[in-house]
């Protein structure tokens, strides 16, 4: 029942974004559509061609338009007993409202994602249990996709076209997250272990850090190298203060030795 009550709330919280995004949308839209009542076409096929136009930009909204005929006198003033006005062109008139079909197929995807098995057999591992097992996982390498999102990581940035660089950084990827996420899960279990916390992003104790505050903390630290006569005499780690030498010391002897600290 907790995974399904966790994607019930999941569904909740996304559907409150969904109405904030309709409320943003609806402002858009009616703005723009202020724009296309005021534009004079050539001809009806024009101003019905950009009203099937307007409707494709969005998602939960539609014009329900109609096109009115602009018709004007050859002379201005009081016309004539008998004049008939001539058509000088073609407008869009009527409101934008909401697309219930739009929203009602947004509404079908809330709270829902697609999870994978090569386990094939029901026997083996169920539906539920997959369930179960995904919800389960307090770190994972799909977590780690978050980083995409972050401006700090410049993936506008990236652009490849070649279909075997791509498949080829996705795996790059996916091994740089599953190293990401076990170091993250190595480091929280020798905390817990050790019965001993680091500082948070708030300075308070904690013992479930995120790693990529951990690769916060080390920014800063310098490798200190001295020759003489072109031969090394000394290397060291400059910076190095005790959460540092706490956290090199939780992750192991193999840690330990790239940073240069004897075991």
């Amino acid at each position: 029942m907790r995974p399904l009550l966790k994607f019930m709330q999941q569904s909740q919280r996304e559907l409150k974004t969904l109405g904030k995004a309709q409320v943003r949308e609806h402002e858009k839209a009616e703005k723009q559509w202020r724009k296309e009542c005021q534009t004079v076409f050539n001809c009806q096929e024009d101003a019905a061609a950009a009203r099937k136009q307007f409707n494709r930009r969005w998602k939960y909204h539609r014009a329900t338009a109609q096109v009115m005929l602009l018709t004007q006198y050859a002379h201005p003033g009081r016309p004539a007993t008998g004049a008939q006005p001539h058509v000088v062109g073609y407008t869009l008139t009527g409101t934008v409202e909401v697309d219930e079909a739009g929203v009602e197929e947004a509404k079908r995807s809330l709270g829902k994602f697609i999870v994978a098995t090569n386990e094939l057999d029901a026997q083996n591992l169920s539906t539920v249990a997959m369930l179960d097992n995904y919800t389960a996982q307090g770190v994972s390498v799909e977590r780690g996709f978050r980083f995409l999102k972050d401006p700090m990581f410049f993936a506008h940035s990236l652009f490849l076209k070649n279909p075997a660089r791509i498949m080829a950084l996705i795996m790059i990827m996916g091994l740089a997250l599953l190293i990401f996420a076990l170091g993250e899960r190595k480091l929280r279990q020798a905390l817990q272990q050790n019965n001993e916390t680091i500082p948070d992003q708030k300075g308070k104790p904690t013992q479930a850090p995120t790693l990529r505050w951990v690769f916060q903390v080390f920014e800063g630290l310098d490798v200190l190298s001295i020759w003489m006569n072109g031969a090394l005499v000394t290397r060291k780690m400059i910076n190095l203060h005790p959460v540092h030498q706490q956290i090199i010391r939780l992750l192991g002897p193999h840690i330990q030795k790239c940073y240069l600290i004897e075991t």
